[in-house]
This record gives structure tokens, C-alpha cells and sequence, in this order.
């Protein structure tokens, strides 16, 4: 289940901008009340006839005036449901249909919403929700009354005897001695840290010019293979220059060879001469001279005037010496024709050895490429000369700014300060010895001693108070995620205490380093590198530990599935650091799921992935 937006009139506290506001997958940051934003949506996650009577009105509206919501949300079966609710006059739940591309109803009534969000939507259980899910101010330690409508009270301290006293005080004068000498070395240390954090600026441009020379040197080396390839063509405009003389050539000499063949072809369609002998009309003019020769001479033996015909046999014997004579001729025209198709193949051989010679150099460069013609070879060789350009400007830019004497004398200040600070951390270390406590609260402690020193000796000792009826908190917040969890509160808060004792230790600044769980489900905390009761620590302490166990299950519960988290502005009282700690912790725990932040903190809102 993922939130998509929500809408309310007449919730005081929750006004979004034009009445509705927008969420999205991750940390939501949304301005608003918090303990009123997180009641409107459990009476919109969680449908119940009485919820009016939880949410404030807003001010200055009529009596009776109406309180509506809406909220849009995408569930578990990846289909989108619009709950609106009139809290005076009742519900309705839609159900997007995909094919008819518009909302239906589901339903109008308040049970069968629930079941419906339940399943097939995804919301959790409300038991589920509060234990793992949910982060509210109102949960903490320090606001939790007792029974009797009065904080839980704490077991009364015994005084201290005076030879306790006395070694106490010398146990805090010792703590004390080297409280003030980590605390004068961790002000050295922050003036250094301060100084190098300049320093960081100062040479930042050189980082900066640093990762330019480092990109363009990436973008040149990824053209190694084009580099090679104009490295073995040597002069490569020239060698492509040549390529394309090579080429025209060859192009114009492949058109006329093509033009000489289409001649030949023509000339060829006719097939070969038909010898003479195989000709009639050679027959035709050797006969008929032959046969006027038989006549003329059987005409002059017979002294008639027939001999005079036997003339005529010259104009036939010519004709048919005239057909052989022209087979003569179209027989020479037919050898030359395929004498010149000799030479017209010699020369195509060698034009093409000649183009194979001249475009050697080129085909193999295009060959090693993987390309195809010569412009896609010179493109590439323009995009090496670019990288190579920006290769030698990049590298120019930051020797140019390595050559100034600020650069120069920032990095150098830097080095002797990183030498300076791994002094002082060793110092720290020698002196503190690991973690110590804050001047100002051992003075403090000190100051009660020698109260309690001076002050007269009670009558008799105070009768330890009772413990309260009511729940602690601590102790019902294991036992409520381990129902939900299954198993003991003792499994429970061993699940966490990892991620929480991180959590406290980022959100006290290493004050407390560390969370703890004993076999019985009890809470111990690490103060100063020892174990101490989590319920003998002041209330906000307590407050510190109740949050960071929440973080720790919020983001356990997140981590299941598409799940919802919804925090009010349970960090107010932190300091700025703390809060932007919580932050972060808030934003990763948000990544598997969904968590919506209530809270107009500046330092939640600059971490949001949205806000609302």
C-alpha cells in the first residue's frame, strides 16, 4: 500500500494548499499538525462510526459545519482506491477500473471499508500499525501518565554514605581533570576541523579540475582503437584524401569499362557472321552466273545471238564475290570485339590492383573500426581530436591552477593540518581514554554531592514509592512489537538493538553508545562504556531510547513491503543535529516503503524526497 494523496475540510491543523495534498513513494514531509494529520489518517486507514469525535475542528467555522476527507491510494493488488468520508453523513470507497478507465463503488459501508482496506488493499492491522509503523510524541516516556494521572514515578535514590561520597567526588574530580582536558583538546580539534573545512573550499576547484581531466582522459582512452588506426594510416587526411582520388578514378573507369560492355553486349546480340558459303545470296549470284556462262557458250556454238547473254555472268559472279567479301568483313569486326573485350577485363584487373593498393590503408583502418565507409572514419577521427583537445585543455587548466601560490599554499596548509589532526586524536585518546562526559554535567553531579554532603541527614529513610500500575513504556513498547513480530519482547529488542544503539548513539552525539537486552525483556543502555538500567535514566533519556527503538522497528516494518510509516513531530525537542540525524534515519528507512512526516522542522523538510 502506497499513499497517493489526501484531502481535508474543516480538520484543524490539516489544511493542505487547495485542499489536497500530493504524496510519493519514500520520505514525505507534509505541514501540518502532527497529532492531527496522524488522526485523520487512521480514521481514513482504519474507519470507525466514533472517529469524528477524535478530530479537532477547525476554528472560526459554523456549528456543524462539515469535516470531510479523501484519500487516494495504490494497494497491494497494484489498483488504485479513493476513500472519501463525511465524518456526519458517512463513506464511500472506489475502485479504479482499468478498462472503463473511471472509479466504481465498492462500498458505502463502515465495516465492509475496513475489510476491504484490510484486503485486497494491504493496511495493517491498527495494533500492527501503532507498535511498528507509527512514531508520535504522545507515545514518549515523558508524556505517558501513570494511573493515577501523574508520571510515573521513579524509585527514590538513597543518599550516599560519606565515605561513598567521598569516593565518588574523587571519581569525579578524576573525570572531571580530563573532561576539561578533552574538551580544551576538542576545541583545538574543531578550530582545526573549521580551518580544513576552509581549506576543503579553497581547493575545491582543483577537485573539481582534477575529475575534468579524469573524464576527458576516459572519454580518449574509450577511442584507443581510432588512435591506433590513425597511428598505422600516418598522415590520416592525407591517406583519406587519397582514398577519395582513389576512388573517383576508379568510379570513372568502372562507367566507361560499363559503357564498352554495353556496346559489346549490343554489338553481340546478333550472334556471329554467317559464313559466306552458307549465305543464298552467294548461291544465288554463283548460280545465275553459272548457269548465263552454260548459256552464252551453248548460244555461240549455235551461232545465235544467245551467246551474248554469257556478259551477264559477270554482274552475278560479283555479287557473289561482293556477299563473301562483306563476310570477310563482319568476320574481322567480330574478332576485334572480342580482342578489345580482352583489354577492356586487362584493364579493369588493373585498375582494381591499383584501387586495392591505394585504399589499403584506409579498408584496414575501417576494418579494425568495424565502419563501413570513409565519412564515418573521419567522424571518428574528429571525436578523437575533440577528446584529445579536451584532454590537453583539462590538463593545461589544472597545472595553470596548481602553479598558483594560494593552491600552492592550501595544499600545503592542508597536509601539516591533517598531520596536526591525527596528533590531536591521539592526544584526545591518551588523555580522555574513550568516552567522557561534559564538563558542565559532572560539575553539575558534583555540585549534588556536596549538596547532599551538607544538607542535614534525614530522620529516616523515604518509603520507596510504588511502582505505578500503568505499563512503562519501554517495556509495553517491546511487548507490543513482539506480538506483532512473534515471540518473546526479550527477541524483539535483541532484532533491534543493533540499529537502535546506532540510532541513540547519532542522536545523543555518543553520550549513550549503545542499547542492550537483557533475558527478560529489560533495557539496559551503554553510559560511559558500562550498562545502566534504561528505566533509572532521567526522562529525556528515556525519551532518546523510546525513539530510537521506534526508528529501528519502523524501518523493520518498512522492510517487509510496500508499507506505510507515519511519524508526527515526535523530534521537536532535539537539537539541530539530532534532528537532521533523525533525518536521515527517516529517508533510508523510507526507501522500501513509504513514511509521511508531519512537521513544518526546516531540518526534516531539506531531506524529504517530497514535500507536501
Amino acid at each position: 500500500m502506497i499513499l497517493l494523496e489526501f484531502a481535508a475540510q474543516g480538520v484543524r491543523g490539516v489544511a493542505p494548499a487547495g485542499g489536497r495534498a500530493t504524496l510519493r513513494p519514500g520520505y514525505n514531509v507534509v505541514s501540518a499538525d502532527g497529532a492531527a494529520l496522524r488522526r485523520l489518517l487512521e480514521a481514513l486507514l482504519h474507519p470507525d462510526a466514533r472517529d469524528a469525535e477524535a478530530l479537532p475542528r477547525a476554528p472560526g467555522g459554523p456549528a456543524g459545519a462539515a469535516v470531510r476527507a479523501g484519500l487516494t491510494l495504490v494497494g497491494d493488488d497494484r489498483v488504485t482506491y479513493r476513500l472519501v468520508r463525511d465524518f456526519a453523513a458517512g463513506a464511500q470507497l472506489h475502485r479504479f477500473d482499468a478498462e472503463r478507465r473511471a472509479f466504481s463503488l465498492v462500498s458505502q459501508d463502515l465495516a465492509e471499508i475496513a475489510a476491504a482496506l484490510r484486503a485486497p488493499v494491504g493496511v495493517p492491522p491498527r495494533a500492527r500499525q501503532d507498535a511498528l509503523l507509527t512514531i508520535s510524541a504522545a507515545d514518549l516516556p515523558s508524556r505517558r501518565p501513570a494511573m493515577g494521572g501523574t508520571a510515573a514515578a521513579v524509585p527514590q535514590r538513597a543518599p550516599l554514605s560519606p565515605e561513598q561520597a567521598r569516593r565518588r567526588r574523587a571519581q569525579l574530580e578524576g573525570e572531571l581533570v580530563r573532561a576539561r582536558a578533552s574538551e580544551k583538546v576538542q576545541q583545538e580539534l574543531d578550530a582545526l576541523q573549521a580551518r580544513v573545512t576552509e581549506l576543503d573550499v579553497a581547493l575545491r576547484e582543483g577537485a573539481r579540475l582534477r575529475d575534468a581531466l579524469a573524464a576527458a582522459g576516459r572519454a580518449r582512452d574509450e577511442l584507443a582503437p581510432v588512435a591506433a588506426a590513425r597511428d598505422a594510416l600516418g598522415d590520416a587526411d592525407a591517406a583519406l584524401a587519397a582514398y577519395e582520388k582513389a576512388s573517383a578514378r576508379r568510379a570513372d573507369a568502372v562507367a566507361r569499362m560499363e559503357a564498352e560492355r554495353a556496346a559489346f553486349e549490343e554489338a553481340e546480340a546478333g550472334g556471329a557472321p554467317l559464313p559466306f558459303w552458307r549465305a543464298p545470296p552467294f548461291w544465288a549470284g554463283a548460280g545465275a552466273g553459272a548457269a548465263l556462262a552454260a548459256v552464252g557458250v551453248a548460244g555461240a556454238a549455235a551461232s545465235t545471238g544467245m551467246r551474248y547473254l554469257a556478259l551477264l555472268d559477270i554482274p552475278a559472279f560479283g555479287w557473289a564475290a561482293w556477299v563473301a567479301l562483306r563476310w570477310v568483313s563482319a568476320q574481322e569486326a567480330w574478332e576485334r570485339i572480342a580482342r578489345r573485350r580482352r583489354v577492356v577485363d586487362d584493364w579493369q584487373a588493373k585498375v582494381e590492383a591499383q584501387f586495392e593498393r591505394d585504399g589499403a590503408a584506409v579498408r584496414g583502418a575501417l576494418g579494425a573500426l568495424g565502419l563501413a565507409r570513409p565519412p564515418e572514419l573521419r567522424e571518428a577521427l574528429g571525436r578523437l581530436a575533440e577528446a584529445e583537445a579536451a584532454a590537453t585543455g583539462a590538463r593545461a587548466r589544472l597545472e595553470a591552477w596548481e602553479a598558483t601560490p594560494e593552491a600552492r599554499g592550501a595544499a600545503a596548509e592542508k597536509a601539516r593540518l591533517d598531520e596536526q589532526h591525527a596528533a590531536l586524536e591521539a592526544r584526545l585518546a591518551d588523555e580522555a581514554g574513550g568516552f567522557v562526559r561534559d564538563v558542565r554535567s559532572i560539575e553539575a553531579e558534583l555540585q549534588r554531592i556536596e549538596a547532599e554532603a551538607a544538607a542535614p541527614a534525614p530522620a529516616a529513610p523515604a518509603p520507596a514509592v510504588a511502582a505505578p500500575s500503568a505499563a512503562e513504556p519501554l517495556r509495553e513498547l517491546l511487548r507490543r512489537a513482539a506480538a506483532e513480530l512473534g515471540g518473546s519482547p526479550a527477541a524483539a529488542g535483541r532484532g533491534v538493538a543493533e540499529k537502535a544503539g546506532q540510532a541513540l548513539a547519532g542522536l545523543t552525539s555518543q553520550r549513550l553508545g549503545g542499547v542492550q537486552v537483557d533475558d527478560r525483556g529489560g533495557l539496559h543502555v551503554l553510559v560511559a562504556g558500562r550498562p545502566v538500567p534504561a528505566l533509572s535514566l532521567p526522562p529525556a533519556d528515556r525519551d532518546l531510547v523510546f525513539l530510537a527503538l521506534k526508528l529501528a522497528f519502523l524501518e523493520q516494518g518498512l522492510a517487509g513491503g510496500r508499507r506505510v510509516g507515519l511519524v508526527d513531530d515526535a523530534f521537536q525537542g532535539l537539537s539541530d543535529g539530532a534532528r537532521r540525524f533523525a533525518a536521515r534515519l527517516l529517508k533510508q528507512a523510507a526507501r522500501a516503503g513509504q513514511v509521511v512526516h508531519a512537521t513544518p522542522d526546516l531540518a526534516f523538510r531539506e531531506a524529504a524526497d517530497h514535500g507536501a
